[in-house]
């Protein structure tokens, strides 16, 4: 009798667990996603307005250095993404734990987010 309650529970608690990873690797996905989206946005921005010479030196050296953390932020998204996916059968569970993955993209995505929203506020204008 101990043995089948504990059997049921165990499965009812994998199943629970397993569905609340998949919704943690959705979000991870997600995030990096608009990561990326976002860091593109940022890079073709910068790029344009250091291409387009008709400011200060300082300034297109700015564009310049923020183009290219905006594609190192690319770069990681994607990176991040590779190694999530690629490692979670070879790395314990507690490593690469879906949350604490996800938690740790948290201020990557917003800073990306945040230079979109100041770019898009300024090309609305």
């Amino acid at each position: 009798m101990f043995y089948s309650k504990f059997h049921a529970r165990s499965i009812t608690e994998r199943a629970a667990r397993a569905e609340v990873c998949v919704s943690f690797n959705g979000l991870i996905l997600g995030q990096d996603v608009a990561t990326a989206a976002c860091g593109l946005l940022n890079a073709g921005y910068f790029a344009e307005y250091a291409w387009r010479g008709d400011s200060a030196n300082g300034r297109r050296a700015g564009a310049v250095a923020l183009t290219l953390v905006s594609i190192a932020a690319v770069i990681e998204a994607i990176f991040s993404q590779v190694l999530f996916w690629s490692q979670r059968e070879v790395l314990s569970p507690d490593i690469l734990s879906p949350g604490i993955w996800a938690l740790v993209r948290v201020p990557l995505l917003l800073a990306t987010v945040a230079i979109s929203s100041i770019i898009i506020r300024r090309l609305v204008r």
